[in-house]
């Protein structure tokens, strides 16, 4: 609904009518219509930043598939600093930037919103402590012996560097409980980061169980296809809701991972690879769907009009214009909320299938050695030899099994609490609604 003009006489000039309430059983209806032209996405808020997580996902991807090709054909060093790494990570901190802007914007609300935070940071890291003390032979990721290689190669890093070799043997690395109760803190807080994105794909996905979030359709399409249509969509929902929880026991070795190993002869490495194939897969799925789920949050505005036809009295024009413009101005959000996550989990998977294809022992190679030496004669005050060695041991230190068991652990835990929040959400959605 557009607000009326009138005409003040002579002059030109267009004054806006008094404001003026509408009965809220009016027959009200809302114009649907596709968002086909990629430049409507960006004139929305936060538009921008999914055209910055889009474009930077698929060049993050285009640069690892042309470094793994490389690689495969030996053309570059397998040992070598590669660029997939750099723009994973930049993908990795921008959407880790969203989610922390999205969580501050939530704590500045305060009332339920903040107190929901501070809930769920304290459940998720009474979580993460059980997860921590449950034993290896039922669910493990390789931290205990990732760690002890870490301090290994430290202790060697350390003892030949002389600005540090005091203080390794003044300050020790902290032993495995507390490098593991860091991980707890860490599990916390990236609970609180995604309970509302979570929560919100959870309320979403009940709503596409309901089949209350089809998309706009021709007048002259069969009901056949139609439904045929609809039942598509509840598999593809049941499968977003269902698979993530195939993949927390990924991790479990009884039920998967001994089983695989035992029964159908699969190496470790390539169940590694499944593991990380499946996880991908996933998420894939999850982006590719969110059509669908941006869909079911627009319909909440016509639900906001059947709700008002139940209830009795009248309603302020503006009041009803301001609820359904900013439905549609918050699916920008809605967008990233699915996005951010995902994207996560398949910079992450990315990073592990690299690491899966690196050997155990990271020698120094000639091409990285070759160009730290010249950088060094040729800016001698900014990099100096120090420099140099400093940044060949760290490299050192940072052992393949030592980042490979975070990173899993960390991919875990994300899809963990997505699963977790979101099956709780849509239980919770879905019964209220049919009460």
């Amino acid at each position: 609904a557009v607000v009326s003009t009138q005409s003040t006489g002579n002059n030109d000039k267009k004054e806006p009518l008094e404001d003026f309430t509408i009965p809220r059983d009016s027959n009200l209806k809302i114009r649907s219509n596709r968002i086909i032209s990629y430049a409507q996405i960006k004139l929305l808020p936060h538009g921008d930043e999914i055209d910055m997580a889009i474009l930077m996902s698929l060049s993050s991807l285009l640069i690892y598939i042309v470094t793994e090709v490389s690689i495969y054909l030996k053309y570059t060093p397998v040992t070598d600093l590669h660029l997939s790494y750099i723009w994973s990570m930049l993908v990795l901190l921008f959407c880790t930037k969203f989610l922390c802007y999205m969580f501050k914007v939530y704590i500045q609300l305060g009332g339920g919103e903040r107190s929901l935070c501070a809930l769920s940071s304290f459940l998720f890291v009474v979580f993460a402590l059980f997860v921590s003390m449950a034993n290896k032979n039922s669910i493990d990721f390789g931290i205990e012996e990732g760690y002890g290689e870490f301090v290994s190669e430290f202790m060697k890093f350390a003892n030949s560097t002389k600005m540090i070799k005091s203080a390794a043997h003044q300050d020790p690395l902290p032993s495995v409980k507390a490098f593991k109760g860091f991980l707890i803190i860490l599990s916390g807080f990236i609970g609180a980061l995604l309970t509302f994105p979570s929560f919100r794909y959870g309320s979403l996905t009940s709503q596409l169980l309901l089949g209350e979030a089809s998309l706009p359709q021709d007048e002259n399409k069969e009901k056949k296809e139609e439904g045929i249509k609809d039942k598509l969509v509840q598999v593809l929902v049941h499968f977003n809701l269902i698979a993530p929880l195939f993949v927390l026991v990924c991790w479990c070795k009884p039920l998967v991972q001994d089983h695989f190993m035992n029964e159908f002869a699969v190496s470790e490495k390539s169940f590694n690879f499944l593991r990380i194939a499946f996880i991908a897969i996933t998420m894939l799925v999850r982006v590719f769907s969110i059509k669908l789920y941006t869909q079911a949050h627009l319909n909440t505005a016509k639900r906001y009009l059947r709700q008002l036809k139940r209830e009795a009295g009248r309603v302020d024009h503006k009041t009803v214009q301001q609820k359904i413009a900013y439905t549609f101005q918050y699916s920008s959000v809605i967008v990233l909320q699915i996005l951010t996550p995902a994207l996560i989990v398949l910079q992450l998977c990315l990073i592990l299938f690299s690491l899966q294809n690196t050997p155990d022992v990271m020698p120094d190679v000639a091409p990285a050695n070759t160009i730290l030496a010249g950088v060094t004669d040729i800016m001698p005050d900014v990099v100096s030899r120090s420099d140099v060695t400093v940044f060949q041991g760290m490299r050192a230190v940072l052992t393949k099994n030592f980042m490979a068991s975070v990173l899993s652990y960390v991919v875990w835990w994300i899809v963990s609490v997505n699963a977790g929040v979101s099956m709780m959400s849509t239980c919770y959605h879905h019964v209220s609604e049919q009460v």
